[in-house]
């Protein structure tokens, strides 16, 4: 019985670690599905609100790290709504139509690490990966005309690592001038000694 009891013990401990640790992943999965439903989760920044537009699970060695991007120009994308008309998709807010992104961007790469083997004895250190997300360097291209285009080095213009958690925040300026909403940002993550990590898009 006793056996049982530090076996359930443990299960819940384990579980309990999966959901604070993960939940990250756990939310990129419910970002997901309700971006299907057209709804956007909504992060308040010091540059606006962002939106997220897309995110990346990968794995290096015995680290995990899961990267969310989010959209930011003040409050232009917070309540911007995604509507399908007969011409094509459209954007709209509070009854005006947009198409064009505004002149520049934000974009806060977000990423959480921990490792692998979630595990109560396995609790990330309060500086986890700080080696690798460290020294992170970024590219980024707008998929319009040219899909295939090289993707063209971004300096960050903030890096945030709040209370030296599992969390940086990464905030790229990029332009946009005359870029249609529809349109799809690729971003790649790359870390010292060119370890590629991550490309993925990022689109409304």
């Amino acid at each position: 019985m006793e056996l049982f009891r530090w076996g359930k013990r443990r299960f819940l401990l384990r579980c309990a670690a999966l959901l604070l640790i993960g939940g990250g992943m756990l939310t990129a999965l419910a970002v997901a599905s309700t971006s299907e439903a057209g709804k956007k989760t909504e992060k308040r920044t010091t540059y606006g609100t962002g939106v997220e537009t897309g995110f990346q699970f990968v794995r290096y060695h015995d680290t995990c790290i899961l990267f969310r991007a989010f959209f930011i120009s003040g409050d232009f994308f917070s309540g911007l709504s995604q509507v399908d008309t007969p011409a094509g998709r459209q954007f709209e807010k509070k009854k005006q139509i947009y198409r064009t992104f505004p002149e520049s961007i934000i974009v806060d790469v977000e990423a959480f690490a921990f490792h692998c083997d979630i595990s109560p004895e396995h609790l990330p250190p309060a500086d986890i990966a700080v080696g690798l997300l460290g020294t992170l360097s970024f590219g980024a291209n707008w998929k319009t005309n040219s899909p295939d285009s090289q993707l063209s080095a971004v300096v960050p213009i903030k890096v945030e690592h709040l209370n030296h958690g599992i969390r940086w925040d990464y905030f790229l300026e990029i332009p946009a001038k005359d870029i249609p909403l529809t349109a799809e940002l690729a971003i790649s993550v790359t870390a010292r000694d060119h370890i590629h990590l991550a490309t993925f898009s990022s689109h409304l």
